[in-house]
């Protein structure tokens, strides 16, 4: 029993060292050292930013600047869907009319359940056409809560 609770005691002591010992490479104040350069590169001046990395970059922040007016978008169409139900409760209307809005608020409501990230889209293309999904349905619903708004204003 001794031999156990000695050999478990070791191999405690060298989990904690093992895990705390400090790393060469990762210590505060020292950089990993970096490979040398030939004489060519140092009398070119510093070394320009690649192409394709500059491209990525302006992709990156323009699909940003594009979700965020997604998200905004989103924001919107989140609201519009509370005040219209708030309108529309009680309100009777023709059978396909409801229908028709009924479906509509649906898809806003699956617009909304799963809203995907910025990773998800490949390009500004998709945040585009997902964006103006968002804005027709806010468009449509705009429509319809000034319609039944002025009738209840009327009632």
């Amino acid at each position: 029993m001794k031999y156990i609770l000695g050999i478990v005691l070791i191999l405690i002591a060298l989990t904690v060292y093992f895990i705390t010992r400090p790393q060469p490479v990762f210590e505060a104040g020292e950089r990993p050292v970096e490979p040398q350069t030939t004489g060519t590169e140092s009398a070119a001046g510093p070394a320009q930013p690649d192409q394709a990395t500059e491209a990525l970059d302006q992709k990156r922040q323009a699909m940003e600047a594009e979700f965020e007016k997604l998200k905004k978008a989103r924001r919107n169409l989140d609201a519009h869907l509370s005040r219209l139900k708030a309108i529309l409760w009680g309100v009777e209307m023709p059978k396909a009319e409801s229908d028709a809005i009924s479906n509509e608020m649906k898809n806003g409501y699956l617009l909304l359940k799963n809203k995907k990230l910025l990773g998800a889209y490949a390009d500004v293309a998709a945040i585009t056409n997902e964006y103006d999904r968002v804005e027709y349905l806010n468009d449509y619903l705009k429509k319809i809560e000034e319609k039944y708004r002025e009738q209840r204003i009327g009632d």
